[in-house]
């Protein structure tokens, strides 16, 4: 996966997103779906994931794990 990829919410590792979040409407759920902004590879790979409502306006913005995500349009 790489930049701008459009990506979909499979799974939600760990805990991280069990309490809400001050900084955007909501936190990611499985199905959304979002694009990939960012790249990381250290410590360990992960995506920095934006999801927009139809306005334009972020709902979430999340550094997700490889395994939590799939390329959309992928079975």
């Amino acid at each position: 996966m790489k930049p701008y990829d459009v990506v979909q919410v499979i799974a939600l590792r760990d805990e991280r997103f069990s309490k809400s979040s001050a900084d955007y409407e909501r936190n990611p759920c499985i199905g959304d779906v979002g694009t990939i902004i960012e790249v990381y590879s250290n410590p360990e790979p992960a995506f920095e994931v934006e999801y927009s409502g139809s306005n334009g306006c972020t709902i979430w913005l999340a550094a997700m794990y490889p395994e939590e995500l799939k390329l959309s349009g992928q079975k």
